[in-house]
């Protein structure tokens, strides 16, 4: 690490951020039914964050240190009951909050698609006002990586499970790169060293510690840290159960313990101690029962010990409470809508044209079936059984293309939800540019896809061989692709898990494929069912293509039984229309359903999508922290 500063003097300054938090109690319900019950995740806790130093809030797993930022920071999901004072210069969090507020989620949730120096820049050109020039940007933008020490990653794709990019130390560190170019003032950290080697968290720490330094207030949540890691740290808050074992400078926490009667042996790394003091053991009810004796003993240590030394009383500056009252006026997108769309378009551009892996996948699964149905109809023949291979080829195709966009955009959507979740959360777009720049770009992989299905089959099997007719084979295809598009987008955004809607859609499907035209004639469907037809894609896609086949042409034979009648007979395509039950519909009227499906099922979509927006707990406001409590 290099220890310099960032140059955010370019930007608006940084506010002296104080937080001061008083008696949070947080609890869930568990289970169902009759055996709900009430789990309580913290208990009484109190202290205060202060400008210039990095707080670490430690504990064994389940004390409740992942709750407590997120208590602070404003996000604990709905569901349970959070009760206490949050003070934020001296006042309850206002509208500005999380405009002065960075959160770097535990998960690193980055498109895998684009680079560390693209990342930063999408980053600052969406979170940072017009006002501020394109140069300070990207000056901006190369302070922070060299500050965060990713210069030889820079140009380096950032990754995904199946392919290579970034290291996870240097994951890590854009994670926070991104949520430090909206120039916050208070930095919260869920676990940023998790799954990392020691030299990559002894990095990671580094640059909270540098960033600490500058001014800012630095809450992290940590594990087990090494004892170079510990010694960084300003405050510590240690929690077990949901109480407070220890609160206050980590510096003196190794004497308390050891005034507490449980002394720390020479060169032992503290933090390991503190986790060997603080852990329940469960192996046996004996252990468990000691464990949760000397838990007890040392939470109420602590409590009488904050009621009998009074903590100093914090000093907060007029500047930094007028600074908050001007961030709470000012929060509003930075950026105007078209502004939006364009860096969104660009981002989803890259992130789609990069992913060489989808476009080879979705192409040669489209090859595939496209050599295999023309190997299994070529040639078909004009006799009365041809017409059933024909129309079941056509039904065939508009269940490969809406099954096929339709999956692909259940997975794409949902590999996004979260970096948009986040994005969201801090207010750095809308949700409408974001929608129509990622329907945009996908829609050239539904073209080529329908192009290369209808080259590749259209002409092999033998279809109505007018240029006129292959060409609206292959628009009905796109068009039925875009609607499929759309009905994934639709599920996924409604479905909060992508395993529910992967479920979900093709229960969807098949009811729609019921009321295609293929397995029940049109006139045959109940009234009462008959509408749901026109909401089905693969209705108008079906009955379009067979229009278009059909129409005009004639020469197929009777019945077997009718032709030793009449060995003349034939039948017309209409003839076989009106059997299917399109006698009476024109090709547009399949054109006017698919884009009119392919417009609501975005519309439902992007209506989905806003309202899925992370829905956060909110604070039951207790009075405000007495000095005793601060």
């Amino acid at each position: 690490m290099n220890g310099g500063a960032v140059s955010f003097a370019r930007l608006k300054k940084v506010i002296l951020v104080t937080m001061q938090f008083s008696r949070l109690h947080y609890t869930v319900t568990v289970g169902r039914g009759k055996k709900k019950d009430t789990k309580r995740i913290l208990a009484g806790v109190s202290g205060r964050c202060l400008p210039g130093q990095l707080l670490a809030v430690m504990g064994p797993t389940g004390s409740g240190k992942t709750s407590l930022i997120n208590a602070l920071a404003g996000r604990l999901p709905r569901g349970g009951s959070l009760e206490g004072s949050v003070l934020v210069n001296g006042a309850p969090r206002g509208r500005g909050f999380r405009a002065i507020t960075a959160y770097v989620l535990q998960d690193d949730v980055l498109f895998s698609n684009l680079t560390v120096r693209e990342t930063f820049r999408f980053a600052a050109n969406i979170r940072l006002p017009t006002s501020i020039n394109a140069d300070t940007r990207m000056q901006l933008v190369e302070d922070v990586i060299s500050e965060l020490a990713l210069g030889k990653a820079a140009d380096t794709f950032i990754g995904s499970p199946w392919e290579r990019g970034v290291s996870g130390g240097e994951r890590k560190r854009v994670n926070i790169g991104v949520e430090l170019l909206s120039n916050p003032s208070l930095i919260f950290l869920d676990e940023p060293t998790s799954g990392l080697d020691a030299f990559q968290a002894q990095n990671v720490m580094e640059a909270l510690w540098t960033l600490a330094g500058n001014g800012r207030t630095v809450v992290t949540t940590i594990h087990q840290p090494r004892s170079s890691i510990f010694q960084m740290f300003d405050q510590l808050l240690l929690l077990s159960e949901g109480r407070i074992m220890y609160s206050g400078e980590a510096a003196k926490a190794v004497a308390y313990f050891s005034a507490a009667g449980f002394k720390c042996p020479e060169q032992f790394n503290p933090g390991d101690f503190f986790m060997d003091v603080t852990s329940m053991d469960y192996r046996t009810p004996e252990s468990e029962a000691a464990t949760r004796r000397r838990i007890g003993l040392l939470s109420d240590l602590y409590e009488r010990s904050n009621v009998e030394t009074e903590p100093a009383a914090v000093v907060i500056a007029e500047t930094s409470r007028q600074d908050m009252e001007t961030a709470n006026k000012d929060q509003q997108f930075a950026n105007h809508l078209a502004r939006e769309f364009s860096l969104l378009f660009g981002r989803a551009w890259r992130q789609a044209s990069r992913n060489k892996m989808l476009v080879i996948v979705t192409l040669a699964q489209t090859l595939l079936i496209g050599l295999v149905l023309a190997w299994l109809y070529s040639g078909m023949s004009k006799s009365y059984a041809g017409i059933q291979d024909e129309s079941g080829i056509l039904f065939f195709v508009a269940i490969f293309t809406a099954m096929g966009s339709m999956f692909g955009s259940l997975t794409t959507f949902g590999l996004e939800r979260g970096i948009v979740n986040r994005e969201r959360t801090n207010k750095a777009y809308r949700v409408l540019p974001y929608f129509l720049a990622r329907f945009i770009c996908d829609v050239p992989l539904r073209v080529g896809q329908g192009l290369l299905f209808g080259c590749i089959l259209y002409w092999i099997v033998g279809l109505n061989p007018s240029a006129k007719a292959f060409f609206m084979f292959c628009f009905l295809v796109i068009c039925e692709g875009l609607t499929g598009q759309g009905l994934g987008t639709a599920l996924s955004a409604a479905c909060k898990d992508e395993k529910v809607a992967l479920a979900v859609a093709p229960v969807i499907t098949t009811m729609l494929m019921l009321f295609g035209g293929f397995y029940a004639n049109t006139a045959t469907i109940p009234a009462v069912l008959r509408w749901i037809r026109y909401i089905s894609h693969l209705y108008w896609a079906y009955m379009g293509l067979a229009v278009n086949d059909f129409r005009g042409r004639d020469g197929w034979a009777c019945p077997p039984a009718v032709l030793e009648l009449t060995p003349d007979c034939t039948i017309s395509g209409d003839d076989i229309l009106n059997q299917l039950g399109f006698g009476g519909n024109h090709i547009w009227e399949a054109f006017v359903g698919l884009l009119g499906l392919t417009f609501g099922f975005n519309a439902l979509g992007y209506v989905f999508l806003r309202l899925s927006k992370p829905k956060f707990l909110p604070l039951a406001q207790t009075a405000v922290p007495s000095k005793k409590s601060a």
